[in-house]
């Protein structure tokens, strides 16, 4: 079997490592084609990832390409995590919109449509190229408009990951005093638009809106990025659980406030910090038995796709948290959505489960941001300008037409060389 990893010159290349060694006893004898258009970072992942294969007795063969194609041919899974860009692709997404007084951000809002814009085209071809009976394993953000947009516009099998429900429902197991590897919560919505009305502890039903009253807010002012101490305020508002992409609908103003008062870019943080994580996992790709940095991905980040794909390819019926089709599990969405619900995944794919509707005080905003996230997939395939404004125009950050038409016009401009289907 042929595992073509797409992006594998990235700073998550370790933990994907590390996820197939974890389930190197499922996979046994599958090549891990290793692509990425960086040849320097790809010759380093790659060597990273066949010595620590080796050190640990994992039968696993890996190749290294630059050549799409070349590494697509024959691939059973395609697992895509790249930037179309760069980091440096990643700070106009966060500096354009912010100039306009409006939250830059990654994947959500106006700087997650200019991401969108880049990546819906890469992946496209990406589905052209593939066999049309392998998987696609998609982490490439924004994960919901990219499935969304290869799903309708080529037919191609793919399944949307984001591992945020993972890290969000141990804050929530840290703030309500719970064990996190005994919780469990039904996270349901949108990615990076999720809410969880019921939660479980070994299984069992817990009183959320009981737990909620007796929550005590954390003190301490801006907090870290999940924001713990917003999201339990919100969540003793609401009564039920919010996601923590929450705090850029719910404290937008604030938040941007707080943006311009730090002065960089998430991604200028994280190019400060590159060149030494890329030293080091060079220096470790030489050592014999390799453990490199858990920044940046190193660490976990990769088990939970290695997990889809191992569920995939063994019809393990497993329970997991994915972006798919809504075929009716969400009542509150259109069928045809691409929804982030808890599925089981086997063979066939993943069968998202009945979550009913949306809770009442979060409907409209993500059917909202449903609309927004259509028409931003719909404009990515297209090259229309027309409908990336009206994108932006439904979205809940946008204040109106003028801050709209000034982040995509200085959008576009800055993006140029990565738009091809708007030239």
């Amino acid at each position: 079997m042929k595992i073509a990893v797409i992006g594998a010159g990235s700073g998550y290349m370790p933990g994907i490592v590390r996820g197939l060694l974890h389930r190197a006893a499922d996979l046994p004898g599958a090549e891990i084609a290793c692509h990425d258009i960086d040849a320097a970072h790809l010759d380093v992942m790659s060597r990273l990832a066949a010595r620590m294969f080796a050190a640990r007795g994992a039968a696993f063969t890996v190749t290294a390409r630059t050549d799409l194609k070349a590494a697509l041919d024959g691939a059973a899974y395609v697992f895509t995590t790249f930037r179309p860009g760069g980091l440096a692709a990643r700070h106009l997404d966060e500096s354009i919109p912010l100039r306009h007084g409006v939250v830059g951000q990654e994947t959500a809002g106006p700087g997650g449509l200019l991401m969108a814009l880049r990546s819906v085209p890469v992946l496209l071809e990406i589905a052209a190229l593939a066999d049309p009976a392998a998987w696609i394993v998609n982490y490439t953000n924004p994960t919901n408009i990219v499935t969304d947009a290869v799903s309708r516009a080529t037919g191609a099998r793919i399944i949307g990951l984001c591992d945020q429900s993972v890290g969000d429902t141990e804050m929530w197991a840290d703030l309500l005093g719970l064990p996190a590897d005994r919780l469990e919560a039904d996270w349901t919505g949108l990615n990076h638009a999720t809410w969880a009305e019921r939660v479980r502890l070994d299984g069992r039903p817990l009183d959320l809106p009981a737990l909620l009253d007796a929550l005590e807010v954390p003190g301490g002012g801006a907090t870290p990025w999940r924001d713990p101490a917003r999201m339990a305020e919100l969540a003793k508002i609401l009564g039920f659980l919010p996601n923590s992409y929450a705090k850029y609908y719910f404290f937008h103003d604030e938040v941007v406030a707080e943006l311009r008062e730090k002065g960089t870019t998430r991604a200028q943080d994280i190019m400060a910090m590159l060149p030494d994580y890329y030293a080091g996992v060079a220096a470790e790709a030489e050592r014999p038995d390799p453990d490199p940095s858990r920044e940046r991905g190193g660490g976990e980040h990769g088990e939970f796709a290695v997990d889809v794909i191992c569920a995939l390819e063994r019809d393990e019926g497993r329970r997991m948290i994915v972006n798919t089709r809504n075929g009716g599990a969400v009542s509150s969405l259109p069928d045809d959505a691409i929804v982030e619900v808890p599925a089981i995944v086997g063979r066939a794919g993943p069968v998202p489960l009945t979550m009913g509707a949306l809770p009442r005080p979060v409907r409209g905003l993500t059917q909202a941001i449903h609309g927004y996230e259509r028409l931003a997939a719909d404009a990515a395939v297209a090259g229309d300008r027309r409908l990336a404004l009206q994108a932006l125009l439904a979205h809940p950050f946008v204040p109106g037409k003028r801050a709209a038409e000034a982040i995509l016009d200085d959008g576009l401009a800055a993006h140029r060389e990565h738009l091809p289907q708007f030239t």
